[in-house]
């Protein structure tokens, strides 16, 4: 299995709390963790508006897991999914031009936020589920999320 973690996961995991010991298990397990690349701006925000150190952090993140960059595939898909759109075809050039649909359960009703909107799309082009504690990912499909 796959999964992508969204920066409250690893927010979650970095502060020891009881969800972040569900974070840990697939931390510590052998499975393959993706991150996008994006979260790494949303975590080290969090930490410098705090002033907590983030080095350490962002390091392990990235040894831990396969870091997701921002492309023009998952922008595009993450535009669809922010606008709950039923076409995510892609232009021929794009390596992976199909995603599986419906995104959201139908009782979902309000789009994304930009920013969601890219983590979310850049889990759906992984073929990975989404780790989240994000109240906003609730009633998509493939999420799992922390309770």
């Amino acid at each position: 299995m796959t999964v992508t973690f969204d920066s409250s996961a690893w927010i979650e995991y970095f502060s020891g709390s009881d969800l972040g010991l569900i974070v840990k298990k697939y931390v510590d397990s052998t499975e393959t963790i993706n991150t996008p690349s994006i979260g790494l701006l949303e975590i080290k925000n969090k930490y410098q508006r705090e002033n907590k150190k983030w080095k350490r952090r962002i390091d392990f993140i990235c040894e831990r897991s396969a870091i997701i960059d921002l492309n023009s595939q998952i922008a595009l898909l993450g535009a669809d999914m922010k606008n709950q759109s039923e076409n995510l075809e892609f232009p021929s050039h794009f390596s992976h031009p199909t995603v599986e649909i419906p995104i959201r359960d139908m009782k979902k009703e309000s789009g994304l936020y930009s920013i969601d909107a890219i983590i979310y799309a850049s889990a759906r082009a992984m073929k990975s589920e989404l780790l989240t504690k994000d109240k906003h990912f609730q009633g998509l499909k493939n999420v799992i999320m922390l309770k």
